[in-house]
């Protein structure tokens, strides 16, 4: 059963294992030093409450993974990490979820051909299966632009031909396009927002040249991703 906290408490899985580490320590801090450490206010029962929780979650946890162990990738666990991955969840969260190892992940990520995150400064390479010159409107594709909601890559449809009015397309003799994607919203405590249920998500738009483009319509239709996932 998860346990409600509050936006200043620190109860994230690697903080509250450094408290029982050190409460189990030949030496142990005081269970008031445990909730200090938390963020918590000084409450013995819910300590215990949130040790209990977080113990039980990670021997399910390694059960789980334990029976996945050597097992190939499902249809349904692959559509997961395809998902996760173009809408920006970070690998080891992909892993948490589905009950594998990172490595796991990421090499069916690699596998598959879906386009890799970069950071700031690196070159966006994408696999060969998702390379080409010109593009249909309608069709999925994968970006890169340093600007906070793409930050690394992001999923996009494109909805637009703009080469007709694109300077920088015809100095480089390519085609340009404009693309729409969606970004979601991440409620945090405190947040007010008369329209907030319901709305998950708000959409953008950019515009990019072909060659910064990778097309991952095959992957949509390949393994029967829903678009309004991504």
């Amino acid at each position: 059963m998860a346990i409600k906290k509050k936006a200043h408490e620190k109860l994230d899985s690697t903080n509250i294992q450094r408290v029982i580490d050190e409460l189990e320590t030949e030496n142990p801090i005081t269970k008031k030093e445990a909730c200090e450490m938390l963020n918590i206010s000084y409450n013995t029962t819910r300590l215990g409450k949130i040790i209990t929780n977080h113990k039980e979650e990670q021997d399910y946890r390694k059960s789980r993974m334990n029976k996945n162990r050597g097992k190939p990738a499902s249809k349904e666990e692959i559509q997961e990490m395809i998902i996760q991955y173009l809408v920006g969840t970070p690998v080891t969260h992909i892993a948490q979820q589905l009950y594998r190892s990172p490595s796991f992940i990421k090499g069916n990520i690699d596998r598959i051909g879906v386009p890799t995150r970069v950071v700031e400064g690196e070159t966006f390479i994408p696999p060969d299966e998702c390379v080409k010159e010109e593009f249909k409107i309608g069709e999925w594709v994968w970006f890169n632009k340093n600007h906070p909601d793409t930050k690394g890559g992001k999923a996009g449809k494109i909805v637009e031909d703009i080469t007709s009015t694109a300077k920088r397309a015809k100095l480089q003799e390519c085609k340009a396009y404009k693309i729409h994607y969606w970004v979601p919203i991440e409620w945090k405590e405190g947040m007010w927002a008369p329209w907030w249920p319901g709305i998950k998500r708000f959409k953008g738009w950019t515009t990019a040249l072909s060659y910064d483009l990778a097309s991952i319509q095959h992957l949509i239709d390949d393994y029967e991703i829903n678009e309004e996932a991504l």
